[in-house]
């Protein structure tokens, strides 16, 4: 059982709070099929001690946003927290539910699963990625009777009817909220200037920018995690290489080393990878894009 709590003196596990990605969602399933019964924390700021098992925040070695990071497989794709973790933990949890063959049932699980996530969280992931991907027939394949077993293909189907309406009913939900960020950033198009799109909060705009095809290279907006986030628009949707990536020596800084090489004052982060940088205010999230389109 998962038990989410605001109390970090009784937490036993912490991850990052605000947007929630595959990465620290997968990770905590995870975590609770290894451990049981988990106590976890959702902060918007933490440093890991080693007191806690922290990942995905923290900067410790469940963390890949620091500047020095650089795991990778031999593949390229470097690694996230969920991938860090099933590095550790992967092989002692096939083990704990006594899975025949773990070593290979580890690296397939690896390939199919975890390099997957990786990838996307980095923004790493293309077409002609090197690793094979579920999509939304093959999970729905994935309920079918598996072979060596008694399983009802009834029962299999109806699983599967299951998780097809629950994913059905989200799909649903997220056209609708698609739906209403186009009406949403129709109205603000006209505030658009030097090509960036000024959000008064935080909503979903990727999809709604490129159905309007408007010509937008960053995107400002209060962060749900404090301050302001400043971010680059990809060459494509759902792409990760940025029209314009924010400068390489703020890759991975973050508080007083990101400000002393910046010159912004309340300058937090900037992305290994150039496309999030964030500040305490608006004109310093703003600061990070024209020292950027100066060069």
């Amino acid at each position: 059982m998962i038990r989410i709590t605001t109390n970090l003196e009784e937490a036993t596990f912490v991850t990052h709070a605000g947007n929630f990605h595959a990465d620290d969602v997968f990770s905590t399933v995870f975590l609770e099929r290894l451990y049981g019964d988990i106590t976890l924390i959702r902060l918007k700021e933490y440093t890991d001690d080693g007191k806690k098992l922290a990942y995905d925040i923290g900067l410790g070695k469940f963390d890949h946003h620091g500047r020095d990071f650089d795991k990778k497989r031999a593949n390229g794709i470097h690694y996230c927290s969920f991938g860090l973790l099933w590095q550790k933990f992967g092989l002692e949890y096939l083990e704990k539910i006594n899975v025949d063959n773990k070593e290979r049932v580890f690296a397939i699980l690896d390939e199919l699963l975890v390099t997957q996530i990786d990838a996307f969280d980095n923004g790493e992931y293309n077409l002609d990625a090197p690793f094979n991907i579920y999509q939304l027939s093959g999970l729905i394949e994935l309920f079918r009777p598996k072979i060596g077993t008694e399983d009802d293909e009834n029962e299999c189907f109806l699983k599967a009817v299951s998780f097809a309406d629950t994913i059905f009913e989200e799909i649903l939900q997220d056209a609708n909220q698609k739906a209403r960020c186009i009406t949403i950033i129709e109205h603000q198009a006209s505030k658009i200037k030097d090509k960036i799109l000024l959000l008064d909060e935080y909503i979903p705009y990727e999809y709604a920018l490129f159905k309007l095809g408007l010509d937008v290279n960053f995107v400002v907006y209060p962060s749900n995690r404090g301050g302001y986030a400043a971010h680059t628009v990809p060459t494509k949707y759902k792409g990760f290489t940025p029209k314009i990536p924010f400068k390489k020596e703020w890759a991975g800084l973050r508080d007083e080393a990101l400000r002393q090489v910046s010159g912004i004052k309340t300058a937090r982060f900037c992305h290994n990878n150039l496309f999030l940088a964030t500040a305490d205010t608006l004109r310093d999230a703003l600061e990070f894009i024209y020292k950027t389109i100066q060069e």
